[in-house]
Order: C-alpha cells, then structure tokens, then sequence
C-alpha cells in the first residue's frame, strides 16, 4: 500500500522541465552580456583607429571609409560618428581631435529592445591631438 502512495519515479523529470525554461534564459543573458561587451571593446578600438586617422590625414572621408571597413564583427550595425572639431578647415596642429562612435544595439532578434522597451546604446569616445594639417 506505501509504494501505491509515495511513488517518487517521475519528480525529478517534473523539476527539470519547471526549471529548464530559466536555465536557458540565465544562459541567454550571459550570452547577451558578453557580446554586449565585444561590441564594446571593438567599437573603443575603432574610435581610437579613427582618432588616429584623423589626427594623421585631417580627413574625414578616409576616417568614414576606415570605419566601415573595421566593422566586421557585425554588418548590421548602424553607428553614428561624431568628430569634434567637424569641418577639416577648423583644426589646426596643436588641436584635440574627438571622435564619438555610438551604436543602439536592439539584441538579438530585437530581443532586448521588446524585453527592455529600449535598445542598448553602447557608446565610445577618444581624442587624440593634431599632428598634420
């Protein structure tokens, strides 16, 4: 009569598809962050590839077309470049030269964006000084 009543054979297989569903979103999650901080580092390299070009060349197309030559990691990504002093007329030997890169990054699928309500902005700036005119 006791193993009619306390028959235990299926709960575990009950307590792994309960918990299945949060293991894959914790995993999801650590896979997410970590290609948000690979996107992070890549975009910081190429802020400082374009400070360097910029402060070597003083021009803007050559910084433009590097930057979209760099941007292998993904395709899909739309950046907005900001280059502080812009026109190439207004810098000068001696001047600070500021490149911004930013990136609304929406996730995978847009996951983010849906989850958050809004895409992560991943943003880097560097500057560097002149050195050619």
């Amino acid at each position: 009569m006791r193993k009619l009543f306390f028959n235990n054979k299926g709960q575990s297989t009950i307590e792994f598809i309960l918990l299945i569903p949060f293991l894959i979103f914790t995993c999801f999650a650590v896979f997410q962050l970590g290609y948000v901080m690979y996107i992070q580092n890549n975009i910081k390299q190429l802020s400082r590839e374009a400070a360097r070009i910029i402060t070597t060349t003083n021009s803007n197309s050559l910084c433009m077309e590097i930057i979209k030559d760099c941007n292998d990691f993904n395709k899909n990504l739309i950046f907005q470049v900001i280059i502080s002093p812009d026109p190439e007329t207004e810098r000068k030997v001696g001047d600070i030269v500021k490149i911004g890169i930013k990136i609304n990054y929406e996730g995978f699928g847009g996951l983010i964006e849906n989850i958050l309500g809004k895409p992560i902005i991943i943003y880097s700036e560097s500057s560097m000084r002149m050195e050619c005119e």
